[in-house]
């Protein structure tokens, strides 16, 4: 029993209960050190082991899944298929390293990204074919142990000539330690960490001290910041991607929990707002959000930026690299961080608004890299969010964006797109590997809904008014207003972007050869009404330095057609040299070089590829393309029309991609133009020629002073251009 005995201001009973704590404080203290000092002893012991002895090998069972489900076993005999028609056009290109008959390459034998991608890609699918065995498999033995020998090869080569490895490339310099290095160290991990038993000591060794080393670079080093035109979405995505391989491959590494850290940092940080860094919502460890984001590389209606353009390009693959970065996870039987997710609904939903009947959203702000259909980039999205999120949309988008990868696959001969080069399809190839592995390691995904459900909930107007776009989607057609760096209009019908492409000046036009990009015009007075079922834009372009005011207007209403008016007015003595306007990109089918446009001059058959580059006039007031999106021109003051088909013979630029086009609006003498000049173009989706050249007689368009009213016998829509008080108007350049 203790006693109370006063000495001064303080009991006996506290003195002793506060010796009490002070000793156990002190024995804590001391255990702590203890457990402090075992631990360093444990991280120093791992650090000297051999890093081959500390990976994780991935465990038989997920390298020859046996899914009960029947959709589980179609896609990953799908997805296999697919890598495996890749994996025949990798083995005929990968070439020996001269004067070393154990390594092997191709591309290019440079030591930058478009070279080293490519055989780093090259590794990882073949590595994949090597080892893994999907249930209904007809490879037979011979067929993997080549690929596993040349993967090998491939492996060799790119370690050594990794900065850790003490070569170089066929160039003479090593990689490694580079901006992208990250994104192809992952690919080359991943390619050993399939063959690891296969692989012998040296050679494991040299993979881990190569994924160590470029993990190792971005413990310390914060995540990218960039909202205008140069988004860090893609590029902290793509970092996380060998920090989350890392700390899954190799987890009893002393570094594993900083790459974890430094992964779910860089993660956090891809779709990163303005509004994280007052999030409090718990994240992964305990810790809020606003601790883990550091930057902003997203709108607040979550686009990005890059390219000098609001790029749905780079939006998707920073989603997939994103859902791709959870496969480490899975791949360890270990929970999927909730890093992986973050913002990704808000993103998926965004696409979901602007997705194509094909599964491919439409880059309603255009695309610098001329691609318009990337199913095998962002069908890892789907299949993730199906898995991970049961998403039923997405559960729904995923089979649709497989069917129509494999047919551009067969049309292209194993390619993945016309693009028909080795980093693409390696790229593309790396995606549908991550695809194939989720559905061998997760459960069956959900029961997705109908494609009218999906039409439904994919429906709507979407005012995104950070990137300073509206976006409408129907379950029949998708219509578009994009006034940022681009200044474009779209007009789709369903399952039609097979039939008009994103042309960056789409319906505003080109003008003297110049766009109505920002760097040629300036926007004033632009004004945005939007309703659950429609939306209308109207606004001003100065263009040709000021000596030409392009007023516009364009709606699209709750039915299959959008209205487009515009006025041109031109200075006193401004004579154009070339007027083209209502531009429509135009698309051919998938497997298909052949289009018909029907108009008032009968059925012209037009050529894709080949033949010779032309711009063919025809006079005319409607047009309709392949019976699928008719377009009827009025004009005012009675004025004739001209169209122009732009025929094109190949694809120009980086992508080979063929992008012939039509101006709706255009007149055979530019030059005599009067000082004003009005035009009207609606646009009809899905309907057939006959019933284009039927309205073609009933749309009506009238000018009075600035106002123009424009009706097909239901519907008006009308536009004031009358100037506005200088306290209303909005001008970009403020």
């Amino acid at each position: 029993m203790l006693r109370e005995k006063k000495r001064g201001n303080m009991s006996y009973c506290e003195n002793d209960r506060n010796y009490f704590r002070w000793a156990m404080a002190g024995i804590g203290l001391f255990l702590m050190a203890a457990a402090e000092s075992r631990a360093e002893e444990t991280s120093a012991g791992a650090a000297t082991r051999p890093l081959n002895v500390i990976v994780r090998p991935i465990p038989a069972k997920l390298m020859a899944p046996q899914p009960s489900a029947k959709i589980s076993r179609d896609y990953l005999e799908s997805y296999y298929e697919s890598v495996r028609a890749w994996g025949k056009i990798v083995e005929d290109q990968v070439r020996p390293v001269p004067r070393h008959d154990d390594r092997r390459y191709l591309g290019l034998p440079e030591n930058v990204e478009n070279d080293v991608r490519p055989t780093a890609y090259a590794a990882m699918a073949l590595g994949f074919l090597a080892e893994y065995r999907p249930p209904r498999s007809e490879a037979e033995k011979l067929d993997h142990e080549r690929r596993r020998a040349l993967a090998v090869g491939l492996l060799r080569y790119l370690t050594n000539s990794h900065v850790t490895g003490g070569g170089a490339c066929v160039n003479g310099k090593p990689w490694g330690n580079q901006w992208q290095s990250a994104m192809w160290a992952r690919a080359v991990g991943m390619a050993g960490w399939f063959l690891w038993p296969r692989l012998d000591e040296k050679l494991q060794v040299s993979v881990a001290r190569l994924v160590e080393y470029e993990a190792d670079r971005f413990i310390e080093q914060p995540p990218k910041s960039g909202l205008i035109n140069d988004t860090g979405a893609e590029e902290n995505a793509w970092n996380a991607s060998i920090t989350a391989l890392a700390c899954n491959m190799m987890p009893s590494h002393p570094r594993a929990k900083a790459w974890e850290e430094s992964a779910l940092r860089y993660m956090y940080n891809t779709f990163s707002v303005a509004a994280d860094a007052r999030d409090s919502t718990p994240g992964d460890f305990g810790r809020p959000v606003k601790e883990w984001v550091t930057t902003v590389n997203a709108h607040d209606d979550f686009t990005v930026e890059n390219h000098g353009l609001v790029h749905v390009g780079y939006l998707k693959n920073s989603a997939s690299m994103l859902q791709e970065n959870a496969l480490a996870w899975l791949m360890s039987g270990r929970k999927t961080p909730a890093a992986c997710m973050h913002h990704m609904p808000d993103v998926f939903d965004l696409l979901t608004h602007c997705m194509a009947w094909d599964a491919s959203p439409v880059f309603f702000s255009g695309n610098d890299w001329k691609n318009y259909h990337e199913h095998c980039v962002e069908i890892v999205v789907y299949t993730m969010l199906s898995l991970l999120q049961s998403d039923r949309r997405a559960a729904f988008l995923e089979p649709t964006a497989l069917d129509w990868l494999a047919r551009q696959q067969r049309t292209e001969k194993g390619y993945y797109n016309v693009r028909r080069d080795l980093e693409y399809g390696g790229l593309c190839a790396t995606r549908l590997i991550a695809c194939c592995m989720a559905h061998g390691i997760v459960d069956p995904p959900p029961e997705s809904v109908s494609a009218a459900e999906f039409d439904r909930l994919a429906a709507g107007t979407r005012h995104l008014v950070s990137s300073k776009a509206v976006v409408h989607r129907t379950p029949t057609k998708f219509a578009s207003f994009a006034w940022a760096q681009k200044r474009m209009a779209l007009s789709i019908p369903r399952d039609g972007s097979w039939v008009i492409w994103p042309h960056f000046s789409s319906y505003l036009g080109i003008i003297d050869d110049r766009d109505s990009s920002k760097r040629n015009a300036l926007l004033q007075d632009i004004r945005v009404q939007v309703r659950p079922d429609g939306f209308q834009v109207s606004g001003t372009l100065r263009r040709c330095g000021g000596k030409l005011i392009q007023d516009f207007f364009f709606a699209s209403p709750p039915g299959d057609f959008t209205v487009y008016i515009e006025r041109l007015r031109l200075a006193e003595g401004f004579r154009l040299k070339s007027r083209e306007t209502g531009i429509i990109g135009l698309e051919y089918p998938l497997g298909q070089n052949e289009r018909q446009l029907h108009g008032p001059w009968g059925v012209l058959k037009t050529e894709g590829y080949g033949g010779r580059s032309q711009v063919r006039k025809l006079s005319g007031d409607w047009l309709n393309i392949g019976d699928a999106v008719g377009f009827v021109v009025r004009r005012g003051n009675g004025q004739k029309n001209l169209i122009r088909y732009h025929d094109e013979a190949k694809g120009e630029g980086r992508v080979p991609q063929l992008q012939e086009w039509l101006s709706l609006v255009g007149e055979a003498d530019p030059s005599s133009l009067a000082k004003e000049s009005w035009a009207c173009v609606v646009t009809f989706l899905n309907q057939p020629s006959r019933q284009t050249e039927s309205w073609a007689s009933r749309i009506r368009f009238a000018v009075e002073g600035d106002r123009a009213t424009c009706t097909n016998g239901v519907e008006t829509f009308g536009v004031d251009f009358s100037p506005k008080p200088k306290a209303e108007e909005n001008d970009e350049s403020r």
